[in-house]
């Protein structure tokens, strides 16, 4: 058994002292993405030194790795010839990837370093919607015909797999390019040579169409823990497969998209470092703002108690424990919708099926809780009837607040908006001024 071990060496110091010698042995010895580590804080001007010791394929996947504005830097610095090897060495879907990234002077210059057809294969893909299921298809795959015999199939396996990204699932088409099916190598190997490739395929493959979104492709691969996913036009004919290393690449954006929408801010992909200032900005502050509008409604509420307030002044060291209890109590709910919808174990007919069961269980924890705050309420005040308001205005938010939690993420799946958007501070903004309408309504009910 081959181990890893991982080892700090300061790159910087090895090309300032001229060690290049070690230094090209370090990098041989390192995976392409502990190279990508290595180098990731390092000037533009020292990453290319490194570039010209990789060899040119390891050099292709380091540089796939990187983030887009240190890949802007480096095409900047590289050398016309290095460039172009770097980027026909490239994978066809990382091809796809830094070519969404770069401006259009950039793009046709390394459009230009590939042949007529990998030059037609790439626009095509481009040609497809940015989140579409087609933007993930590499065309490093081996594809096999129905009529072939297993003999053959072999014998292609062997003249194209070291080409090739992956060959332990192979496509089956037949002359028109249409997908028959799939094959897995193994079941090549101890077939009976003269057998047929149609006679040992799964006719039911699973696939996914070339404009279907990510998520969608993303989805099947799990489920069926497929490690290649068949991309189909609309005729079905075969123009690629997605691979496994980069699906994790979509679910990690997907997280990342719903935790940041779930934060009340438009999402970003790029690493935080690696992201302007001026740009993040830009992503926080328009929700920052809509939320600060929002809780300002609160002071009109509470100034239309101003009174009652005067008359009973307790009744304001009660209000943080409302609207913090009642928003604790609608973002865990709201985060099992989310992941609900997520992992498709909810979905919107089940709308009321959620409202009778987070209505009973915010009935529960209202009770709890409201218990909880009665007897807590002494410390504060000794009247057992504001008390006993203050705990039943707890009980009455903490049910509104479950229920609040629970129909949001299916209002926004009924409005096509993602779900994590009603999470986070959105939901604790909305449930905040609702709240303290509520409270203020239920405790003066029964002190007046």
């Amino acid at each position: 058994m081959k181990m890893k071990v991982r080892v700090e060496i300061d790159l910087q110091e090895l090309i300032e002292k001229g060690d290049f010698k070690t230094l090209k042995r370090v990098l041989e010895q390192q995976d392409p993405a502990d190279v990508k580590e290595m180098i990731e804080k390092l000037p533009p001007d020292l990453k290319i030194v490194i570039f010209r010791l990789l060899p040119k394929d390891k050099a292709a996947e380091v540089f796939s790795e990187l983030e887009p504005d240190d890949q802007m830097e480096l095409i900047k610095l590289f050398r016309e010839e290095r460039l172009k090897e770097i980027f026909e060495s490239m994978d066809p879907d990382d091809r796809v990837e830094l070519l969404e990234e770069m401006p259009a002077n950039v793009v046709k210059k390394l459009l230009s370093y590939l042949s007529p057809k990998e030059r037609e294969e790439i626009l095509a893909i481009l040609n497809y919607p940015k989140d579409s299921a087609a933007r993930l298809a590499t065309t490093e795959y081996v594809e096999l015909f129905e009529d072939m015999t297993v003999q053959e199939a072999l014998d292609r396996v062997r003249r194209e797999g070291k080409r090739k990204e992956n060959i332990y699932s192979l496509m089956v088409i037949d002359r028109t390019r249409k997908l028959k099916g799939t094959v897995e190598l193994r079941d090549l190997i101890i077939a009976e040579p003269n057998q047929k490739v149609s006679e040992i395929m799964d006719k039911d493959p699973v696939f996914v169409h070339a404009t279907d979104d990510q998520e969608i492709a993303a989805e099947l691969m799990k489920k069926y823990d497929l490690i290649m996913l068949p991309v189909v036009d609309s005729e079905e004919r075969l123009i690629g497969v997605i691979t496994f290393d980069d699906i994790v690449d979509v679910i990690e954006e997907e997280a990342t998209e719903d935790i940041q929408k779930m934060a009340s801010m438009s999402a970003t992909y790029t690493s935080y470092f690696h992201t302007p200032m001026w740009k993040l900005i830009l992503k926080r502050s328009p929700w920052l703002v809509v939320l600060l509008l929002l809780e300002s409604v609160n002071g009109n509420i509470i100034s239309s108690y101003e009174k009652f307030l005067a008359s009973i002044p307790v009744i304001a060291a009660f209000i943080p424990t409302m609207i913090g209890s009642a928003g604790n109590t609608g973002a865990q709910v709201s985060a099992l919708m989310i992941r609900g919808f997520t992992l498709n174990e909810v979905t919107v007919k089940d709308w009321w099926k959620v409202l009778l069961r987070e209505s009973l269980i915010g009935s529960t924890l209202g009770l709890i809780l409201a218990g909880v705050l009665y007897l807590r309420a002494f410390l504060i005040s000794s009247d057992p009837t504001l008390n006993f308001a203050v705990a039943t205005a707890l009980l009455v938010l903490i049910l509104y607040a479950n229920v609040m939690g629970a129909l949001l993420p299916f209002i926004a799946r009924v409005l096509k908006i993602d779900p994590a958007f009603m999470a986070g501070p959105l939901l604790t903004t909305i449930v905040d001024v609702t709240g303290i309408m509520i409270y203020f309504y239920v405790v003066h009910s029964f002190l007046t």
